[in-house]
């Protein structure tokens, strides 16, 4: 089995989760709040919330686009999974977990487990590498934004 290379970032939003995962599976409003993100069904006739494990996803965070399949979409995680030419696959996710730490509130988690490889071949430096977790950071302040702005 090859090494996974996990990464994540978390943001506290002052909403439920159930808030918090309508304004993220609100993929059309992307344009509004989130420049540069969007995420579409591959199959347009099907909505956000009916997407199963399996279908199609149209990606593009910044400029980087790709083609991923739905692996989960349930209360409390969206993840997708996508390919490298076949040299690496990630899993892409979403959390909306309960705060510990602010009642009513949502912990909004955003991450990556790496495999394959590409993640193989690169284990032995991964121990002084740096993840760059700023566009992640920033799509996880705009969405609390989004969120927080909405529920006033």
């Amino acid at each position: 089995m090859s090494p996974i290379l996990s990464v994540s970032t978390k943001i506290e939003i002052a909403a439920s989760p159930a808030a918090v995962r309508s304004v993220f599976l609100d993929f059309a409003r992307y344009t509004q709040w989130k420049p540069g993100w969007i995420i579409q069904p591959a199959d347009a006739s099907k909505q956000p919330l009916d997407l199963k494990p399996g279908d199609g996803l149209k990606v593009s965070m910044d400029g980087k686009a790709h083609n991923p399949v739905v692996v989960e979409n349930s209360p409390k995680s969206f993840q997708w999974e996508g390919s490298l030419f076949g040299l690496g696959k990630g899993v892409h996710q979403f959390h909306f977990e309960p705060s510990g730490t602010n009642p009513g509130g949502t912990t909004f988690t955003q991450g990556e487990d790496f495999r394959g490889l590409l993640i193989t071949l690169s284990s032995p430096w991964w121990s002084g590498r740096k993840f760059d977790m700023g566009p992640w950071d920033k799509f996880n302040a705009d969405l609390k934004n989004e969120v927080e702005k909405s529920s006033n």
